[in-house]
């Protein structure tokens, strides 16, 4: 998890690893200005090079397609990594040792010996299934063979309260970690019980293949049909995929992946030959669970029923898709008939007419704009402005590129007007103006300041007063900003982006570092301090209204009379 490897580090190994030498090792570089490389992007298809490498920053952007980042980022993106694995293969490049931020908890818990556990209790649950004519029996009605049984590992949970309990719980710290692992509940008295009882099991494996949990079915009759694990320190349920452990073993080249409902859909499609296919565990889809499959493939077709509560979970998928949308990946999706699920309908018509509507299964910006048209009516004036208000509040979330071009220019001609008054609502007095001035709206003091900060650091060093506070937004991003590059020599852009990964301000500070400031390289220092003045002067007049505010309201006390006193004589 990121969160054990220490910030310190990170930074230790930002600063060890060259992204030029790098992105060359991978992507043969060109070098084209003074400070920066170029090539063609390796994330979309290009004739012409608009990937750019900045050495002095330590960061890519891509023109085209808007990838960017860090050393880090990149290895993520290029080589389908995730976050703690990139960490491992950089450390290992630069010859660092990772330190772990361990917890006595998470040293007891997180360790090789909970791995052992559940893979015990997976062979015991197998051991189990094989005495139980009554569970074999269930998975033969379910047409599933015992092949297939065999390499999902398919267990069986004996019907009474302590087997499992029994077997692996013979101390209390036994019973402790078993509970901590989900395989027991506590009771009020003290004592513990089984979680999982008279269920098909389903051992759940992370992408490297440990078991970090289990599902189970219930045979019969009742409640819950399907049981999942709860949250622990090895599975949350928001990161972990079914079947992504065996799709990834089963296919050197993989092309593409289906997202289906659940366990059963996934085994049973591997059956039948369809061995790309992936469930969620019981939660809808969230983004770490697409930022994994965007490391593996770039084309995703999620597969729903074709009711009303079908399209409503794919409507909500399509929503967690859109910020993530990236123009060298594809996301379609598939509708069942009514009444069917993919084993049935790949049982009735075959693997052939199962891949056929794989194939056909709609695009993303063909299911986007059919669910809107169906809650509006675009004969009418009215009906296409309700449309486009609609369709644009949730294109606004995609990231810049090449898709949302096209999906604005589709919008347009939807709805009959100018794509330029899809992109700057008519009803802004200030575009009705001056439509094109609007581009060039002036940078703020406190925007020139963090975007001259962040590629350039070392100008902290000019910052010898201490700021005063300003109430505005972003002022504590630049604070923060100031305290890091005054403190850390050396700094460099790809270190600092690095700090605000998953924060919400990453995206823009992602932007700005990529943003060309247009300013002479000899006339920086003054820009920034021009900014840094500028920034002072609105801190100042600021704390002078809210104490004038505040004498409107009461009588101001000694101690604000003097300071606003002495603001207004400075302020002359």
């Amino acid at each position: 998890m990121t969160e054990h490897i220490p910030q310190e580090f990170i930074q230790q190994l930002l600063s060890r690893i060259e992204i030029v030498d790098l992105i060359d090792s991978r992507v043969p570089l060109r070098k084209k200005t003074s400070s920066n490389f170029f090539a063609c992007c390796p994330f979309h298809t290009e004739k012409n090079p608009s990937f750019s490498v900045s050495q002095s920053k330590q960061f890519y952007y891509c023109f085209g397609c808007g990838a960017h980042g860090n050393a880090i980022d990149f290895v993520m993106q290029y080589d389908h990594l995730g976050f703690p694995e990139t960490i491992e293969l950089l450390a290992c490049q630069a010859g660092l040792d990772i330190p772990q931020k361990k917890t006595r908890s998470e040293s007891r818990i997180v360790s090789q010996g909970s791995y052992e556990l559940l893979e015990k209790i997976a062979l015991f649950y197998q051991k189990t299934l094989k005495r139980s004519s009554l569970a074999i029996d269930y998975l033969k009605r379910r047409g599933l063979s015992g092949m297939v049984a065999k390499e999902f590992e398919l267990g069986f949970a004996e019907p009474g309260w302590d087997h499992v309990l029994q077997t692996f719980g013979k101390t209390m710290d036994l019973k402790k970690q078993l509970h901590d692992l989900g395989m027991l509940i506590k009771k009020e008295d003290g004592g513990y019980y089984d979680r999982f009882r008279d269920r098909i099991m389903f051992p759940i494996r992370d992408k490297r293949g440990r078991i970090v949990g289990f599902g189970g079915r219930i045979l019969e009759k009742g409640d819950p049909k399907y049981l999942n694990s709860p949250e622990t320190s090895v599975f949350q349920k928001g990161q972990e995929l079914y079947g992504l452990y065996h799709t990834l073993k089963s296919n050197r080249q993989l092309s593409r992946i289906i997202l289906v409902e659940g366990y059963m859909d996934v085994i049973a499609l591997y059956q039948h030959g369809i061995t790309y296919s992936v469930a969620t565990l019981g939660t809808a889809t969230t983004s770490h669970h697409l930022h994994q499959l965007f490391r593996h493939v770039s084309d995703i077709i999620f597969c729903f029923d074709g009711d009303q509560a079908g399209r409503q979970a794919a409507w909500r998928a399509l929503l967690v898709v859109l910020p993530l949308m990236r123009d060298d990946i594809q996301i379609r999706f598939m509708f069942l008939p009514d009444g069917e699920d993919p084993d049935s309908l790949i049982r009735k018509k075959g693997k052939p007419h199962f891949e056929q509507c794989i194939d056909q299964a709609s695009a993303l910006s063909t299911f986007f704009f059919q669910s809107l048209a169906n809650q509006v009516d675009l004969t009418h004036m009215d009906g296409r402005a309700r449309f486009a208000t609609l369709a644009t509040e949730h294109l606004n979330k995609l990231p810049d590129g090449i898709f949302k071009q096209l999906m604005m220019e589709d919008l347009a001609k939807r709805v009959r007007i100018d794509i330029e008054h899809i992109k700057q609502p008519i009803t802004s007095a200030h575009y009705k103006k001056n439509p094109v001035k609007t581009k060039h709206k002036p940078r703020s003091a406190l925007t020139l300041a963090i975007l001259l900060l962040l590629q350039q650091p070392e100008l902290a060093q000019l910052v010898t007063d201490p700021m005063p506070l300003l109430d505005s937004r972003g002022f504590d991003i630049f604070l923060e900003l100031l305290k890091m590059a005054k403190n850390q020599t050396n700094l460099k852009t790809g270190a600092i982006i690095e700090r605000w990964r998953n924060r919400e301000e990453a995206p823009l500070l992602a932007k700005l570092a990529q943003t060309e400031h247009m300013i002479p390289e000899s006339g920086i220092e003054n820009e920034f301090l021009g900014a840094i003045a500028q920034l002072r002067k609105l801190a100042h007049q600021q704390a002078i209204h809210q104490l004038l505010a505040k004498a409107n309201q009461a009588a101001l006390s000694e101690q604000d009379k003097l300071l606003l006193n002495s603001l207004i004589n400075s302020k002359n």
